[in-house]
């Protein structure tokens, strides 16, 4: 008996042991790794701030005229492409609600700065024949399957490394280091940025070499405070004479992708010959301290029209919305 309680002490002394350096072992190893996956899962998805313009262009807004941004939607889309990196994403913005109206496209690839260093490094790189990797393109897809280094090209020093704080993740460039241009017009980029669970904000500027005089961005370093979309599948109708009478008039679209930070689709209603779009809004109303200031909307309005033509209101992060009119409804619900 006493035989068996010994083999068992030493059968639980050394896989306790054995616990123990493996323990040991992943403590040893990278500090970044955890972070980094953090920061890869909070920086994938669209992007918008079209609450941050809808504050600019009240009245009452206390803010200068050249103060004022421009929309940004952005979309940061994970790829799988070993040759580049683990965390690699394929990154295209459009301008002022216009999808076709695109600023920005992009590869980037998160990495850790090594075991010794705390941060994450975030390489940037242009695409060399940009084209055909648009989200529109019939080539986009297969072109991002396919994707190699040699298929892009960087800038010298114009890395963002970033750092934790809290429950964001600081990121900048080195001073001065990001430069290009020629002669008199050399400028070197500051490229900030803040990344949190549901935030993305963004600063770009640039300033001339030879007297560190501001050259583009914006002019107080206010930054472009984009927050995470959230995608629905709308689908909107038109009726005739009423929704329960059918006519061959009536008209239905299935099917269309909104986002909830200021997304629109435009649709043309056959009975009356006019367009009108559905917008979603998921605000943070900044004006009152309460705690139901916040909400969610459907706005339905007619395109050359000043007011609604309906709205429809709900809990901040409604998993669906809608509407019913005698001529028209609508109903949107999340993807996610």
């Amino acid at each position: 008996m006493k035989t068996i309680r010994l083999l068992a002490t030493l059968l639980f002394a050394s896989i306790s042991f054995q616990t123990t350096s493996a323990a040991i072992a992943l403590d040893d190893g990278d500090p970044n790794v955890r972070d980094l996956g953090l920061l890869a899962k909070w920086f994938e998805g669209e992007f918008d701030n079209d609450e941050q313009l809808w504050v600019e262009n009240r009245s009452d807004w206390w803010g200068k005229a050249e103060e004022k941004h421009g929309r940004i939607h952005a979309t940061h889309k994970r790829i799988k492409a070993d040759s580049i990196g683990k965390y690699v994403f394929y990154i295209e913005e459009y301008m002022d609600d216009d999808p076709t109206n695109v600023g920005r496209q992009r590869i980037v690839s998160f990495e850790s700065l090594g075991e010794k260093k705390p941060g994450i490094v975030m390489k940037l790189y242009f695409l060399k024949d940009a084209t055909k990797y648009l989200l529109d393109a019939d080539t986009h897809d297969e072109s991002l399957a396919s994707i190699t280094l040699d298929d892009l090209f960087g800038l010298d020093g114009c890395n963002v490394i970033f750092q934790r704080n809290g429950q964001q993740f600081h990121g900048s460039m080195h001073e001065k280091a990001c430069q290009f241009g020629k002669g008199d017009e050399l400028r070197y980029s500051v490229h900030d940025m803040v990344i949190s669970e549901s935030e993305y904000w963004r600063i770009d500027r640039t300033f001339l070499v030879k007297d560190d005089s501001f050259f583009k961005g914006h002019p107080n370093a206010e930054p472009h405070k984009m927050r995470k979309a959230k995608v629905y599948t709308c689908d909107v109708s038109f009726y005739e004479k009423a929704y329960y009478l059918p006519s061959e008039k009536d008209k239905s679209y299935k099917g269309l992708k909104v986002h909830d930070q200021g997304g629109t689709a435009y649709v043309l209603n056959p009975v009356d010959g006019k367009t009108y779009f559905v917008q979603l809004r998921n605000k943070e109303y900044p004006f009152y301290d309460l705690e139901d200031a916040d909400f969610f909307f459907l706005r339905f309005k007619e395109k050359e029209a000043q007011a609604s033509t309906a709205l429809a209101f709900a809990e901040p992060n409604a998993k669906k919305i809608g509407f019913q009119m005698n001529w028209a409804s609508a109903v949107c619900e999340c993807e996610e």
